[in-house]
């Protein structure tokens, strides 16, 4: 018990110090550029600081019995495994320091870093009035703390990836033509990367393939394009229908961590290695007979989506679309399937939540990715609303009004087996 709260001791003082780290970034932007003063900016970040340290401090309770640490233990001591790679690393560094404290610092740390190059990223393309209309949703970037039981997943580490995907992309078409096939083996190997990590990265993969496309198209190299995307997919689709995993796997990988953690029981997240991709969508599409669940989903999408089409209207990025996608036929075919991939993981799985948040980070950070090329005039419109709000308390106050009731009052539930609605209130809940 007192190692345990020793433990607990420095975790606290790293999530202070990066919290103030955090502000203190946030302190040495104008703070013209928010919609909300910077006192707003504060009270965001420490919200954000609250439900990330409860989230830890549920995880840290719970080790090593709980779903999201049973997901994170599966590694390659019975084999090769999708999934394994976070699993191994973690089992490898546990040889030196405990995980149970250590990861959760590194989650910590990546969470944060996540939504501050996110935000640099996204402000340097987009005004930030529409950026902070993303970053108050509470499922598109803040899912992790919303929904405690999101904390601490592989879904960060996805998004991660997608972001450095787009980055790669926007060289490939803006900075570094030379470089085409060098910049190709670096998606390859971040792509790679995901799916080792997780299957979940074939669904969003496409959307940065086609834009990795446009380059090939460029330069006259669409038939090479299509053979490496194609290996591509046909790799990373054994990967995840071939190796599932076997009962002999879950059993040496359960008793690899034993060594260090006796009182695992392996019953969670452990149990579900061994079956198939078809015997989860079959019941995933069960699960989706529920009226009741199929329209929370539903809203769950329609207020998750309202940050994007805001966004939308104000930039018209189909504009840039249309103009970066004019150079091939073969480029527009595969755009709607690649827009529309996303989506199936819905009709796929029961995680709601997370797969509804990465699917429009995936959008983002494509949006993001095209207007980088492309850049977008925002529409008149947007101005006007900018200098109403700078000029009217009372607008101000509406737009305070509306970022509490968006921000706090509802969030998309990851997971529930009982059928129930997905859209419950906000995060304010925790506090009861």
């Amino acid at each position: 018990m007192l190692a345990r709260q020793r433990h607990l001791d420095t975790f606290m003082h790293y999530a202070r110090f990066t919290a103030q780290l955090g502000v203190s970034s946030m302190k040495r932007t104008p703070s013209s550029q928010y919609i909300f003063p910077p006192a707003a900016i504060h009270i965001y970040l420490a919200i954000i600081t609250a439900l990330a340290l409860y989230a830890a401090v549920v995880l840290y309770q719970y080790f090593p019995n709980m779903y999201t640490w049973e997901e994170l233990f599966v590694n390659y001591e019975g084999g090769f495994i999708r999934r394994g790679l976070i699993g191994q690393v973690l089992f490898l560094a546990n040889r030196f320091v405990p995980i149970s404290i250590s990861y959760l610092l590194l989650y910590f740390f990546l969470f944060y870093a996540f939504l501050y190059v996110s935000y640099q990223k996204l402000t340097g393309i987009f005004d930030p009035i529409v950026v902070a209309c993303i970053f108050i949703s509470p499922v598109i970037f803040l899912l992790p703390v919303t929904d405690r039981y999101v904390f601490g997943r592989k879904d960060l580490f996805i998004e991660i990836l997608l972001l450095c995907i787009a980055q790669v992309c926007i060289t490939c078409l803006t900075k570094d033509k030379a470089h085409l096939y060098k910049n190709t083996f670096l998606i390859s190997i971040l792509f790679m990367t995901g799916m080792l990590i997780h299957e979940m990265m074939i669904f969003y993969f496409p959307l940065f393939a086609v834009l990795l496309g446009v380059a090939y198209a460029r330069q006259k190299k669409i038939s090479q394009w299509l053979c490496i995307t194609g290996a591509l997919f046909v790799v990373t689709l054994l990967l995840a229908v071939v190796f599932s995993g076997d009962a002999d796997m879950r059993e040496a990988i359960c008793a690899s961590w034993r060594q260090s953690y006796p009182e695992l029981t392996c019953q969670r997240a452990l149990r579900f290695i061994g079956i198939s991709l078809g015997d989860n969508t079959a019941a995933s599409f069960q699960h989706h007979m529920n009226w009741i669940t199929a329209g929370s989903v539903f809203l769950g999408v329609v207020l998750s989506a309202m940050p994007l089409l805001f966004l939308w209207k104000a930039y018209r990025p189909y504009t840039a679309v249309r103009e970066l996608f004019s150079s091939s036929l073969v480029l527009q075919l595969a755009l709607w399937p690649a827009v529309f991939t996303p989506c199936l993981l819905l009709v796929m799985t029961i995680d709601y939540g997370r797969v509804i948040s990465i699917t429009f980070l995936s959008y983002l950070f494509f949006l993001y990715a095209v207007v980088s090329v492309r850049p977008q005039t925002a529409a008149p419109w947007l101005n006007t609303l900018k200098e109403a709000l700078s000029t009217s308390p009372r607008l101000r106050y509406a737009a305070y009004l509306f970022a509490i009731v968006y921000g706090l009052c509802w969030r998309m539930v990851h997971h529930q087996s009982s059928g129930e609605s997905y859209v419950i209130p906000g995060v304010l809940l925790y506090l009861q």
